[in-house]
């Protein structure tokens, strides 16, 4: 009867638990209700460490590309003086264009 399947669901699910539980090395009861439903429902979650660990490899990531690089370019103008600039952001070395880029890239245009 129904009495007895909702025994054998809480006894399956207290298996599977803690079956994670041992494999994972975490505590069942820290477990939130969503995380005991995909569980229970076979998906696969990693393990409290794992997701630390896959965070820590991603804050790295992050902070390695926000390092500056400088870049110094020398130009010579009209005049003929020397002029020496220096980029720290990508947008300024992509960017970065002589003065004359503008009028053949406006004439080229119309």
């Amino acid at each position: 009867d129904d009495g007895e399947w909702v025994t054998v669901e809480v006894a399956l699910k207290d298996l599977i638990l803690a079956d994670y539980g041992k494999k994972n090395n975490v505590n069942v009861a820290s477990l939130t209700q969503s995380e005991v439903r995909d569980i229970i429902l076979g998906m696969e979650i990693a393990a409290p460490s794992q997701q630390r660990q896959q965070i820590a490899e991603i804050e790295k990531q992050a902070r390695q590309e926000t390092q500056l690089t400088e870049v110094t370019t020398k130009t010579v103008n009209k005049h003929g003086e020397e002029l020496i600039v220096t980029t720290t952001s990508k947008y300024e070395q992509q960017t970065f264009s002589s003065r004359t880029d503008w009028r053949v890239r406006a004439i080229s245009s119309t």
